[in-house]
């Protein structure tokens, strides 16, 4: 169709139109969360207000080397109140050793948004540095059920390229700054790190998202279950990603990370 201003064609006017109409008759109907609702509770934590509700925090002793966390999706918000409904489709499990000059981070993550259910296995060799940057790294996906859905990928930076072998064929991707992955920066962030500059995402360890930041914010009390606690918070922002939100406590467990919808709540540290 014939573009009208700001370049934007009829038919595409009509769809950003109509998806915005759609929006706000599901926001009204509680079907979608509302950032902000709810006294006390931070922007980033809105979408699992009504989790946080019926969950202590966990870990009172130093920052554990195995963490595991519910996988949790928002299901809908009463507009009144701002109380969500989350629903755990899943599990994810970091545990992570640490040798003189590396870290060995290996992670088993596993979501059901429906059927079957998908799972995630990882093994990845980080720098020691305050971002626990990439070094290598091996990935299985599967399906449940399915032979044909098994997909295995090993991966490795030489430099500012990224070399990803599928067995098959070997993709190379010029890449610059530090490199990580969700699940470690993850792990970094407990730290507090001061990162200046940009970084470079490596998703799901194969879809790499460059321009990215990581930025510090005021510490927020949040209101658990069994009371309120203080933790701080990291926003990371950049092309290609919604932003995220991850909220630490002061003995460096990650307690809450959240993305949209989706979010990660702390369920064991050992």
């Amino acid at each position: 169709g014939r573009e009208g201003a700001g370049g934007m064609s009829a038919p595409t006017r009509r769809y950003a139109l109509g998806f915005a109409g759609s929006v706000a008759a599901f926001a009204a109907a509680g079907r979608l969360p509302l950032l902000g609702a709810g006294a006390g509770v931070p922007v980033g934590l809105s979408p699992i207000q009504g989790y946080l509700g019926r969950h202590a925090l966990v870990g009172n002793r130093p920052a554990a080397a195995s963490q595991s966390y519910a996988v949790l999706r928002w299901r809908s918000t009463a507009p009144d109140s701002g109380e969500t409904v989350n629903e755990e489709i899943g599990r994810l499990e970091m545990h992570t050793r640490r040798l003189e000059d590396q870290a060995c981070v290996k992670v088993i993550q596993t979501t059901r948004y429906s059927q079957p259910q998908n799972r995630m296995e990882a093994e990845i060799v980080c720098n020691l540095d305050p971002i626990l940057s990439l070094r290598s790294w091996t990935l299985v996906s599967a399906i449940e059920s399915r032979d044909d859905c098994r997909y295995e990928v090993s991966g490795r930076r030489e430099g500012d390229v990224v070399r990803i072998d599928d067995g098959m064929s070997e993709r190379a991707i010029a890449v610059e700054g530090p490199l990580v992955s969700q699940w470690t920066l993850a792990l970094a962030t407990a730290a507090a790190p001061s990162l200046r500059g940009r970084f470079g995402l490596l998703e799901d360890l194969l879809l790499y998202k460059p321009g990215q930041r990581l930025v510090a914010e005021s510490a927020v009390r949040i209101p658990f279950q069994d009371g309120s606690h203080e933790l701080s918070c990291h926003a990371q922002r950049g092309p290609g990603v919604l932003p995220v939100h991850y909220f630490s406590d002061p003995q460096g467990h990650l307690q809450l990370v959240t993305q949209g919808a989706l979010g990660w709540a702390l369920a064991e540290a050992s």
